[in-house]
């Protein structure tokens, strides 16, 4: 009785594959392949048509020489015909002249004032970050997690050394920014 469910249960998942598998190619795949099908029959009666050569026949005792390998007919190129919307491709040429790239921008110039902006903008993010790991850190503890306690800790004050820096960059940014401005 259980051979006979895991049999049904295996029969079920190969139906499954196969109609999801129906389902993933789109009808023009299918009428494509269909096409392929139809070109590959018509062309296999022509192949059939070719002239044969007899056989050499090989006199007792002699071995027979190499025949040279046939000489293969050039076969045409498949034509197939555009529909609406297709674009035919562009000839090949053999040496094509390089491509000439667009002129580079000059980057834009980064003032003081800029530099003051991004370093407040980073200031303040580096500031929520602090907050937020303390508020873990406090979780932590009360959770009685002692090495994330710690592990947190060295990440705050590690933070805080960074914020003390770009506090003391701001302070000269700001000095560097005013004398700018002034000079402008």
């Amino acid at each position: 009785m259980m051979n006979r469910k895991r049999w049904m249960w295996v029969a079920a998942g190969v139906l499954a594959v196969a109609v999801g598998l129906g389902l993933w190619w789109s009808p023009e795949e299918r009428a494509g392949e269909a096409d392929a099908a139809a070109l590959e029959e018509a062309s296999a009666p022509e192949v059939a048509a070719a002239p044969s050569k007899p056989a050499p026949s090989v006199a007792r005792g002699e071995a027979p020489a190499a025949a040279p390998p046939p000489a293969e007919e050039p076969r045409a190129a498949t034509v197939v015909a555009l529909k609406p919307g297709d674009v035919p491709p562009e000839p090949e040429v053999e040496n094509p002249p390089p491509q000439e790239n667009d002129p580079i921008a000059p980057e834009l110039p980064q003032t003081a004032q800029w530099k003051l902006e991004k370093t407040t903008h980073i200031t303040a993010l580096l500031g929520r970050d602090v907050e937020r790991l303390e508020r873990e850190r406090e979780l932590a503890e009360a959770r009685g997690d002692d090495a994330r306690g710690r592990q947190l800790e060295t990440l705050i004050q590690r933070q805080r050394g960074r914020l003390t820096g770009l506090r003391e960059e701001i302070r000269v940014l700001t000095e560097e920014a005013a004398k700018e401005s002034a000079a402008q």
